[in-house]
């Protein structure tokens, strides 16, 4: 005959079964006490129970000591002369002595059949929904919780622990723990990877133990068990099932251990002695359960691994863009710290005009990644235009200089020959510092200055009998870029530096981003765009704007003016850079809100612990 899955197998010792007789004081209280014998049910005198305590054992009513109502159910024998009754087997009370043991043991045998089919039905329901719970959770501590509460709920354990494996270190971690009667917080407990515990002992050996009484194990045994709990708390572990969780390639990840099993799953124990031993069907169904978590755990460190190494990628990416520019290293991790810790002081806030947002960890983990990469498309910059410090090429005022020094040669000559004024040398002097002043990034020209560059380009020529035509000491591309009112980029080098947003957004939309994290892109592109409608590239307005890019527009700024490193300006001191984020909201160009939540809550201070600022 074929064997039945090993789900389904009987348990050795078979369903506890229970029988009362109602009433107490009725004459048949021999024969029903020793049917119920005789049928290996347990005999409870009614007198003993209340009516929940009763609850869901059979009985034995005998309707002739007390009338009742037609209808008892499937679960009991009426012992009456109406034969209407509605019950399980009605029995005449000249027909007990004959009739009623036939009775007792079909109904405790039916009984015991469905609750084994009601156990094997909640088995495969119970492994369907820590299938479905283990597949949802991505976090280490929240699997190995939901795994331990799905076990002890369907084995009806009071306590449970869960060891993991560190094969390179040969030790075993008690990692997560749970009890019913006495709710504490685990302490974290190393053990050796030996056979000296009981959680090593398993994860040795590889297989399953199942302890009727852990106080009563043989002096010969070779593991001892951990019974500091019991000592301090005055708990009692008598039963325990210890199970190894193994992955598909039969390597040990952990130890699964169950303790105390009870009648009745989640209620904490009245008494230690309604505790009892677990039987080889839990061991069985156990197995199962942690073959189900080994899985688990080996796709959640797969899952780790692979973000890992997302990770590692991500921070690469980040570190050779910025290797291009190092005035600007460790810029994106500030903004994404700042941006993800101004996230998370918007989802604590319980009022206001963000009393109603949250974020989800999926959110930050998003945000995070997004603003990791807002500059990722500077890769696509002109490094010269990247790095550019002043409003002329190093190598353009290099040849701009060595011009006025031809000048200043030319005019010495000049000056021997009595050609030229003897001022005319003081002039050129003056004129090359004017040029090293305006020069600087910031220094914007006034109307007598930008009419001096003008004159320059007439005044000052370098003379050479090889060429038709005299060289210009000042061009006008010079004089253009001199007379740039901000920064040190002329418009068409700003247009290049802008570009890099669409740059970012093109190439990280290239990337298959999974479900939690497809908003990335979007989120980047938006980080320069401003609420009114004037920022780049695309000009969106603020209801076209994520919540989340707008933070992340506050961190890039105040980290821009407060870096004290950029080779344009020096670092501005928190409360100066606070002020230029308030005008800039006066604009309509940022979150006013967040500006205020950003300076409250001093965010700079909580999620950059070195931060320094000039």
């Amino acid at each position: 005959m074929a064997s039945r899955p090993p789900s389904f197998l009987p348990s050795e010792r078979p369903e506890h079964v229970t029988l009362t007789l109602f009433p107490a004081n009725s004459p048949y209280m021999s024969e029903v006490r020793g049917a119920a014998r005789r049928a290996g049910a347990a005999f409870i005198r009614a007198s003993a129970r209340t009516p929940s305590d009763i609850d869901g054992h059979l009985f034995i009513v005998d309707l002739v000591q007390t009338p009742a109502s037609g209808r008892l159910g499937r679960r009991a024998i009426a012992i009456s002369n109406r034969l209407d009754i509605d019950a399980y087997e009605v029995i005449t009370p000249d027909q007990v002595r004959w009739r009623l043991d036939r009775a007792v043991r079909n109904l405790v045998e039916r009984e015991r059949l469905r609750r084994r089919l009601e156990s094997e039905r909640q088995t495969i329901r119970v492994l369907n929904e820590i299938g479905y719970a283990l597949s949802a959770q991505t976090s280490k501590n929240d699997l190995l919780d939901t795994l331990l509460t799905h076990a002890r709920q369907v084995l009806q354990a009071d306590g449970g622990s869960i060891y993991l494996v560190d094969q390179d270190a040969r030790t075993v971690s008690f990692t997560c723990s749970q009890n019913d009667t006495i709710p504490f917080r685990a302490n974290r407990l190393t053990l050796p990877l030996d056979e000296s515990s009981i959680a090593g002992f398993v994860a040795v050996r590889g297989e399953p133990l199942n302890i009727p009484d852990v106080y009563d194990l043989d002096e010969t045994t070779l593991f001892r068990p951990h019974l500091r709990f019991d000592k301090e708390t005055g708990y009692r572990t008598r039963s325990m099932l210890i199970v190894p969780m193994k992955d598909r390639e039969g390597i040990i990840l952990g130890v699964l251990a169950l303790i105390n099993r009870k009648t009745t799953p989640s209620v904490p124990l009245t008494s230690f002695d309604q505790v009892t031993p677990f039987d080889d069907g839990h061991a069985l169904l156990a197995g199962s359960i942690a073959s189900q978590a080994a899985v688990a755990i080996e796709n959640y460190r797969l899952y780790r691994e692979i973000r890992n190494l997302f990770d590692g990628f991500v921070g690469a990416a980040v570190t050779a863009i910025e290797a291009r520019d190092p005035s600007t290293g460790g810029h994106s991790h500030r903004v994404a710290a700042l941006t993800t810790g101004l996230a998370r002081e918007v989802h604590d806030t319980l009022d206001g005009p963000f009393g109603q947002v949250r974020f989800t960890e999926q959110d930050l983990t998003e945000l995070h990644y997004a603003s990791m990469l807002h500059d990722f498309g500077k890769v696509g910059v002109r490094e010269e235009v990247l790095l550019k410090a002043d409003k002329l090429y190093p190598w353009e005022m290099s040849g701009l200089e060595a011009r006025f020094r031809m000048a200043a040669l030319q005019v010495m000559l000049e000056e021997s020959r009595h050609i030229v004024r003897h001022d005319r040398l003081s002039a050129l002097e003056t004129d090359l510092a004017l040029v090293r002043v305006l020069n600087r990034p910031g220094r914007r020209p006034n109307a007598a200055e930008r009419n001096r560059l003008e004159q320059m380009v007439e005044e000052w020529e370098l003379h050479d009998h090889l060429s038709a035509a005299p060289e210009r000491v000042v061009q006008r591309s010079d004089v253009t870029r001199l007379c740039i009112p901000y920064g040190s980029l002329d418009p068409e080098e700003r247009l290049e530096i802008e570009r890099h947003v669409k740059h970012t957004y093109d190439f990280l939309k290239a990337i298959p981003w999974t479900r939690d994290l497809k908003r990335v892109p979007e989120l980047a592109y938006c980080h320069h765009e401003k609420l009114d409608g004037t920022g780049y590239p695309r000009k969106l307005k603020r209801h076209d704007i994520p919540l989340g890019a707008r933070l992340m527009t506050i961190s890039d700024i105040f980290d821009a003016l407060t870096a004290g490193d950029r080779p344009y300006k020096a670092g501005m001191a928190p409360a100066r850079a606070l002020r230029i984020l308030h005008e800039e909201a006066e604009r309509g160009h940022i979150e006013p809100e967040a500006v205020l939540l950003f300076e409250r809550r001093k965010v700079w201070e909580t999620v950059l612990p070195d931060f320094q600022a000039t």
